[in-house]
Protein backbone atom coordinates (compact mmCIF):
# COMPACT_ATOMS: atom_id res chain seq x y z
CA UNK A 1 0.00 0.00 0.00
CA UNK A 2 2.78 2.42 0.85
CA UNK A 3 4.77 1.62 -2.29
CA UNK A 4 4.21 3.87 -5.31
CA UNK A 5 5.64 3.06 -8.67
CA UNK A 6 7.47 5.85 -10.45
CA UNK A 7 6.51 6.04 -14.09
CA UNK A 8 8.99 8.64 -15.19
CA UNK A 9 12.42 7.22 -15.87
CA UNK A 10 14.30 10.45 -15.33
CA UNK A 11 17.34 9.99 -13.12
CA UNK A 12 17.02 11.73 -9.79
CA UNK A 13 20.10 13.86 -9.29
CA UNK A 14 21.66 15.08 -6.12
CA UNK A 15 20.68 18.76 -5.71
CA UNK A 16 24.06 19.50 -4.16
CA UNK A 17 26.06 18.49 -7.22
CA UNK A 18 27.49 21.16 -9.48
CA UNK A 19 24.69 20.68 -11.98
CA UNK A 20 22.01 21.19 -9.33
CA UNK A 21 23.67 24.31 -7.96
CA UNK A 22 24.13 25.70 -11.49
CA UNK A 23 20.48 25.04 -12.30
CA UNK A 24 19.29 26.77 -9.12
CA UNK A 25 21.52 29.80 -9.84
CA UNK A 26 20.02 30.14 -13.30
CA UNK A 27 16.54 30.13 -11.86
CA UNK A 28 17.56 32.73 -9.29
CA UNK A 29 19.08 35.07 -11.89
CA UNK A 30 15.94 34.81 -14.01
CA UNK A 31 13.73 35.63 -11.02
CA UNK A 32 15.96 38.54 -9.97
CA UNK A 33 15.85 39.92 -13.51
CA UNK A 34 12.06 39.67 -13.58
CA UNK A 35 11.88 41.47 -10.24
CA UNK A 36 14.15 44.22 -11.57
CA UNK A 37 11.98 44.47 -14.66
CA UNK A 38 8.85 44.98 -12.57
CA UNK A 39 10.55 47.64 -10.49
CA UNK A 40 11.90 49.47 -13.54
CA UNK A 41 8.52 49.46 -15.26
CA UNK A 42 7.00 51.22 -12.23
CA UNK A 43 9.98 53.57 -12.15
CA UNK A 44 9.70 54.57 -15.82
CA UNK A 45 6.22 55.99 -15.23
CA UNK A 46 7.88 58.86 -13.35
CA UNK A 47 10.27 59.77 -16.18
CA UNK A 48 9.54 62.96 -18.14
CA UNK A 49 7.11 62.50 -21.00
CA UNK A 50 9.68 63.79 -23.49
CA UNK A 51 12.08 60.97 -22.57
CA UNK A 52 9.64 58.06 -22.70
CA UNK A 53 9.88 57.60 -26.47
CA UNK A 54 13.66 57.84 -26.60
CA UNK A 55 15.55 57.13 -23.42
CA UNK A 56 13.03 54.77 -21.80
CA UNK A 57 12.50 52.88 -25.07
CA UNK A 58 16.25 52.24 -25.37
CA UNK A 59 16.41 51.25 -21.68
CA UNK A 60 13.57 48.74 -22.21
CA UNK A 61 15.24 47.34 -25.32
CA UNK A 62 18.49 46.69 -23.43
CA UNK A 63 16.62 45.10 -20.53
CA UNK A 64 14.70 42.79 -22.86
CA UNK A 65 17.92 41.85 -24.68
CA UNK A 66 19.52 40.99 -21.35
CA UNK A 67 16.55 38.81 -20.42
CA UNK A 68 16.70 37.16 -23.85
CA UNK A 69 20.38 36.30 -23.36
CA UNK A 70 19.69 34.81 -19.93
CA UNK A 71 16.88 32.62 -21.27
CA UNK A 72 18.95 31.64 -24.31
CA UNK A 73 21.90 30.67 -22.11
CA UNK A 74 19.62 28.43 -20.06
CA UNK A 75 18.58 26.53 -23.18
CA UNK A 76 21.95 26.28 -24.95
CA UNK A 77 24.58 23.63 -24.43
CA UNK A 78 27.49 25.98 -25.18
CA UNK A 79 26.79 29.08 -23.13
CA UNK A 80 30.06 31.00 -22.99
CA UNK A 81 29.49 33.56 -25.75
CA UNK A 82 25.84 34.06 -24.81
CA UNK A 83 26.79 34.76 -21.20
CA UNK A 84 29.45 37.22 -22.35
CA UNK A 85 26.80 39.01 -24.42
CA UNK A 86 24.54 39.09 -21.35
CA UNK A 87 27.42 40.62 -19.37
CA UNK A 88 27.73 43.39 -21.97
CA UNK A 89 24.00 44.10 -21.74
CA UNK A 90 24.29 44.22 -17.95
CA UNK A 91 26.97 46.90 -18.24
CA UNK A 92 24.68 48.87 -20.54
CA UNK A 93 21.90 48.59 -17.94
CA UNK A 94 24.29 49.99 -15.34
CA UNK A 95 25.17 52.83 -17.68
CA UNK A 96 21.50 53.68 -18.24
CA UNK A 97 20.89 53.62 -14.49
CA UNK A 98 23.79 56.03 -13.98
CA UNK A 99 22.47 58.30 -16.74
CA UNK A 100 18.99 58.27 -15.21
CA UNK A 101 20.43 59.51 -11.94
CA UNK A 102 22.75 62.05 -13.56
CA UNK A 103 19.88 63.50 -15.61
CA UNK A 104 17.74 63.59 -12.44
CA UNK A 105 15.07 61.23 -13.78
CA UNK A 106 15.32 59.21 -10.55
CA UNK A 107 16.22 60.13 -6.99
CA UNK A 108 19.15 58.76 -5.01
CA UNK A 109 17.09 56.16 -3.15
CA UNK A 110 15.74 54.64 -6.37
CA UNK A 111 19.20 54.81 -7.96
CA UNK A 112 20.78 52.90 -5.07
CA UNK A 113 18.03 50.29 -5.07
CA UNK A 114 18.39 49.63 -8.80
CA UNK A 115 22.20 49.60 -8.48
CA UNK A 116 22.02 47.02 -5.69
CA UNK A 117 19.77 44.81 -7.79
CA UNK A 118 22.04 45.13 -10.81
CA UNK A 119 25.07 44.25 -8.67
CA UNK A 120 23.30 41.18 -7.30
CA UNK A 121 22.42 40.04 -10.83
CA UNK A 122 26.02 40.75 -11.85
CA UNK A 123 27.35 38.51 -9.08
CA UNK A 124 25.04 35.69 -10.15
CA UNK A 125 26.02 36.15 -13.79
CA UNK A 126 29.72 36.27 -12.90
CA UNK A 127 29.42 33.00 -10.99
CA UNK A 128 27.64 31.42 -13.93
CA UNK A 129 30.34 32.61 -16.36
CA UNK A 130 33.05 31.33 -14.01
CA UNK A 131 31.40 27.90 -13.79
CA UNK A 132 31.24 27.72 -17.58
CA UNK A 133 34.93 28.59 -17.91
CA UNK A 134 35.83 25.84 -15.45
CA UNK A 135 33.83 23.29 -17.48
CA UNK A 136 35.66 24.09 -20.71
Amino acid sequence: MGYQKRYDNRPRGNPETDEGVDQRNRLIILQKTKDLMQYLYTSWVKYPKSEKLGFVADYKKILLEFLKYIITAQKKYYKKTTLQDADIQLELLRLFNDLSYDLKFIDEKRYLLISDRLCEIGRLLGGWIKSQKEKS
